[in-house]
């Protein structure tokens, strides 16, 4: 299962590429896990404050069509305990359930895009379930990644560059006035996924 965090999910319904996003991993969307507390973020249940928040009528089909088919994160307590009294501010609640929800599956892996909780989950040392959770971690940028490689460059590229208002570093790296080329593109998702990797000492597994 992928464990979809809000500020990953929300960014993936923006440009319209949830569906892609599983072809890229090779699942169906039932595979996802969300947040419960996700549908009321993206105001789903008032049209007026989703399309302000989304941006679109498309984007907020799409999260509503994520979130029918996903299911919600689960944690058991004493999951959740371990990664709690981490007591790191800069972990909020909702990625520490994540955390939490990842380190009870071998299987499960976590889509994030917040990376302060990441810079933060990598300045804990001599944690053993901290340092499992590395090998889950898939970033936003490594996301995109996926999906280019899957789903056809010019069809991604199209999507992302039609919404630059949703995350300012994949806007640039996707070309702003005119778009980049594949190659330029796939050179700008290493650099900030080697430039994570970087600041996380090493932690931060780059794809294979």
């Amino acid at each position: 299962m992928y464990l979809l965090d809000s500020d990953a999910a929300k960014s993936l319904c923006q440009y319209l590429l949830i569906d892609e996003l599983a072809i890229g991993l090779g699942c169906s969307l039932s595979d996802f896990l969300v947040l419960p507390q996700l549908r009321f973020q993206l105001r789903l249940n008032k049209p007026d404050a989703a399309l302000k928040k989304l941006g679109s009528k498309e984007a907020i089909s799409t999260a509503q069509q994520l979130i029918d088919a996903a299911a919600e994160v689960q944690i058991n307590v004493d999951s959740a305990n371990k990664i709690l009294e981490l007591n790191r501010p800069d972990i909020d609640s909702g990625e520490a359930i994540l955390f939490a929800a990842a380190s009870q599956s071998e299987d499960d892996s976590i889509i994030t895009g917040d990376k302060r909780a990441l810079i933060a989950l990598s300045e804990i040392s001599a944690s053993p379930i901290i340092d499992t959770l590395w090998e889950k971690i898939i970033t936003l940028e490594e996301a995109i990644y996926l999906i280019v490689q899957r789903s056809g460059f010019d069809h991604v590229s199209q999507k992302v560059r039609a919404r630059p208002d949703v995350n300012i570093a994949l806007s640039i790296v996707f070309g702003r006035a005119t778009p980049n080329k594949k190659e330029e593109v796939i050179e700008g998702l290493n650099s900030y996924m080697n430039h994570l990797q970087w600041i996380s000492h090493g932690k931060y597994l780059l794809p294979h």
